[in-house]
């Protein structure tokens, strides 16, 4: 790619002002400042894909519950996927998971202290790894997040997109040797500040930052439009899940997701998705649908509810329907045995305490809300 590099003059420069102004600017979260890398661990993966007040506010509650890498590895997956609820992209979760046991059974708990070890775990790949590496244990690593690719495609001016591979491992090479020797997770941390509260990706505060002076998408005119990427592929076609409101003694029929996938080991209405946005599955098919869920005896009612949601930048909408239960049909109110149970009578307690995405509990509310009025209360 046609890029220029730093020279050895200018990285001296950008790492002096930049760790300058981050010593008296740097911003307060629960996770900085801590040396345990297991706690930096679990900041980096919550801080991949959320906003950083809500990881302010999880990462506390995470911590207490599971305070050391061991405590994880020991709980079950639904313990770790019911304190994720809410924060979103649950593979996170299964694959923190994951390398917790893979550390505590192979490593006696301790994690690899370098980039090249950290990145072959399930979940790590280089951001997370030079991050936990450089600020857990010193390393001499970039951790390259969005805010420091921007960071550095505006001080550098470049001019071809930065998602192209070649582009991408010359920044890399590049962010490599920038990082200092000493101080480099502080310097990694205050790029991802640079360019969370100064760099900004439509009004960048060029006035304000330390390192105007060496900027050269600055000096070019050219800081509005950079980083380039490569045009996005049209978003996929949304899709439609159709559920089953089955009731029974105060309790409605829940199952339980593979493991694998979207929202995996999490718990959820009986239903099936549909590309695209059907007008309703055949009548066999629901049938079918009703019969697996729920036993023999029961058949799908009418639609009670219907809720639209964006979800990993795909839109769902969820239908609602309701079922009925054929006269003399015995009720089989089975709760959960085992952590392996695939599907089970769910209560208020339950539904309260299993984890369940954020999009499904609105799915279940939805549906209470549109029930007759006399049975609205059901579960209050």
């Amino acid at each position: 790619p046609n890029m220029r590099g730093f020279s050895p003059g200018e990285r001296r420069y950008v790492r002096a002002k930049l760790l300058r102004w981050y010593d008296k600017r740097n911003r307060f979260f629960p996770w900085r400042g801590e040396s345990d890398p297991y706690r930096v661990w679990v900041s980096e993966v919550m801080l991949q894909q959320t906003r950083t007040d809500t990881v302010a506010e999880r990462y506390p509650r995470f911590v207490s519950r599971f305070p050391t890498l061991k405590s994880l590895a020991d709980a079950p997956l639904e313990a770790v996927l019911s304190e994720w609820e809410g924060l979103g992209y649950y593979n996170r979760a299964r694959n923190l998971h994951r390398a917790a046991r893979i550390i505590a059974e192979s490593r006696q708990g301790n994690l690899p202290a370098d980039k090249k070890s950290l990145n072959v775990l399930p979940g790590f790949g280089p951001y997370i790894a030079g991050a936990v590496s450089s600020i857990a244990f010193g390393e001499r690593a970039a951790a390259m997040d969005g805010n420091f690719v921007r960071v550095l495609s505006r001080l550098l001016d470049i001019s071809e997109p930065v998602d192209m591979p070649a582009v991408k491992v010359a920044l890399e090479s590049e962010a490599e040797t920038l990082v200092p020797p000493s101080r480099p997770g502080d310097f990694n941390q205050a790029m991802m500040d640079l360019g969370a509260t100064i760099c900004l990706p439509r009004n960048p505060r060029c006035q304000a930052c330390p390192l105007s002076r060496h900027c050269s998408a600055l000096a070019g005119g050219t800081a509005m439009t950079r980083p380039i990427k490569t045009k996005k592929k049209a978003p996929p076609p949304g899709v439609t899940v159709f559920q089953l409101w089955a009731e029974s003694q105060n309790s409605i029929r829940l199952v339980r997701r593979e493991e694998k996938g979207l929202f995996g080991g999490m718990w959820e209405l009986p239903g099936l998705m549909m590309d695209g946005r059907p007008l309703q599955p055949d009548n066999k098919t629901l049938a079918h649908l009703c019969q697996s869920a729920l036993g023999p005896g029961w058949r799908p009612g009418k639609v009670i509810a219907r809720l639209t949601r964006t979800l990993t930048h795909r839109k769902i909408l969820f239908v609602v329907l309701s079922t009925v239960k054929k006269k003399g049909i015995p009720n089989n109110n089975k709760k959960k045995t085992s952590p392996n149970e695939k599907s089970i009578w769910a209560g208020a307690a339950d539904i309260e305490a299993l984890p369940l995405p954020t999009a499904q509990r609105a799915v279940i509310q939805a549906a209470r809300d549109a029930l007759p009025g006399d049975q609205e209360n059901l579960f209050d």
